[in-house]
């Protein structure tokens, strides 16, 4: 299987991402971007280093790099924004330890697109034995912060904070800055991430910061991924703060009338009545932020967003920063005498299930179940989006793994069970 994925390139180190394609990776890079100075950073994982070493040498025989150390993701989108160079991020974000990789910038901070990564993976090649290039180190780390903190100076608020030993730890300062409180857990970098992985997505990981928020009477939890582009967050009471839910508090307290915002096609279709409802206009994509960020710079977007916890406003460059969206939400609500708990409650109810499905051939299979699904009304802007008389059944293949991605959702149980019985239908042959 190919290391490069639809949106960045991510493998098994050594098995997949070998240290000899990392080189060659490097090399392709700097023939991309002309021999351009690339800016270089990476997560804490235990062989991002030597994937550095190894990507150096390849981009050393085509221009200088420009080293940041150990970073977030967002904080690599910022330095190549403020220095207009392309960049490289070394991660392979929520990820198992044994994998790693690489996002690739262009100048500017915009992630390469699909099409973009598929011309890169053509270009690899030994490079020549000579070297050109130097390494300069530079820190960004600090200028980022103080961009940040400014922007919203000092917050009322208590906050828990679980960056899960990874990357996210470097950023412990800016809370620190910004909150009257901060309270703080497996806030040291360990690239096996022993509390547990790096994915706010999945509600087990945020168990022991569920925990920590209540035991101290704390106002919010923020979580973080293993690059930091993604944000997960709880309540005061402890309970989970879906992104979806994030994308109602910004509708409702945020977004102008008049505004467009992008979601990805996994966002809930009630999302669609609130903004309608405040004049705001909808525009849905297919997931992957490399295709929410066009999208939204084309509409001039106040923010953009996916249910993965990807979120990039138009004042940060639409950059998907995870802490400065968990900021951008926690302001606007502080400002607004609302709290995360306030906007559970006034949210619409909708019964939810996800599932995925291993298979060989994802593309295959959806488009066997949208044989089966003929006469039923369906969009196909990603997969297939099958509308009922009260909800919806999306089925998907993913853009990283062999799985299909399933979303179910209904404004009641009844609903939900019928579409439970519809996709049993469509994906009997395969599972």
């Amino acid at each position: 299987m190919s290391v490069f994925k639809a949106y960045d390139i991510r493998g098994i180190v050594d098995r997949e991402l070998t240290m000899d394609l990392v080189e060659r990776i490097g090399f392709a890079v700097s023939k991309f971007f002309g021999g351009d100075d690339m800016v270089v950073g990476m997560d804490v994982r235990l062989h991002s280093f030597r994937i550095a070493e190894a990507l150096s040498r390849g981009l050393l025989a085509g221009g200088n790099m420009l080293f940041v150390g150990t970073v977030t993701t967002p904080v690599v989108h910022y330095a190549s924004h403020v220095l207009g160079k392309p960049a490289v991020m070394i991660t392979a974000s929520h990820n198992p330890p044994e994998y790693n990789g690489m996002k690739i910038m262009k100048r500017g901070g915009f992630d390469l697109e699909s099409h973009e990564l598929q011309q890169l993976a053509s270009m690899l090649e030994q490079p020549p034995p000579e070297r050109r290039g130097v390494v300069y180190v530079k820190d960004v780390l600090s200028s980022y912060v103080e961009h940040v903190a400014e922007k919203f100076g000092r917050l009322d608020l208590s906050v828990g904070f679980d960056p899960a030993n990874a990357s996210g730890v470097v950023l412990k300062p800016l809370l620190e800055k910004t909150f009257k409180r901060v309270v703080a857990i497996n806030d040291y970098p360990d690239g096996r991430f022993p509390a547990h992985p790096p994915d706010p997505e999945k509600p087990e990981n945020l168990r022991q910061l569920q925990r920590l928020v209540v035991e101290n009477k704390l106002d919010a939890g923020i979580a973080l991924d293993g690059d930091c582009d993604r944000l997960g967050l709880v309540t005061a009471k402890g309970q989970v703060f879906r992104p979806e839910k994030a994308v109602y508090a910004l509708l409702t307290y945020y977004a102008k009338p008049g505004d467009a915002v992008v979601l990805d096609v996994t966002m809930p279709l009630y999302l669609e009545k609130v903004a309608e409802e405040r004049g705001i206009k909808i525009v849905r994509q297919r997931v992957g932020h490399s295709f929410q960020k066009p999208t939204a710079i084309k509409h001039n977007a106040s923010f953009w967003a996916e249910y993965s916890g990807h979120i990039g406003f138009r004042d940060h460059n639409y950059f998907d920063d995870g802490i400065y969206a968990a900021f951008k939400i926690l302001s606007v609500l502080t400002s607004a005498g609302v709290t995360l708990d306030k906007v559970l409650d006034e949210a619409p109810k909708v019964y939810e299930e996800r599932l995925d499905f291993k298979t060989a051939d994802p593309r295959k299979a959806v488009e066997e179940a949208k044989r089966r699904a003929a006469g039923l009304e369906f969009y196909e802007l990603d997969g297939i989006d099958i509308r009922t008389k009260d909800g919806r059944l999306l089925i998907r293949p993913s853009n990283t793994e062999p799985l299909i991605r399933v979303k179910m959702e209904s404004y009641t149980k009844e609903g939900l069970e019928a579409l439970r019985k519809l996709l049993a239908q469509l994906l009997h042959a395969e599972f």
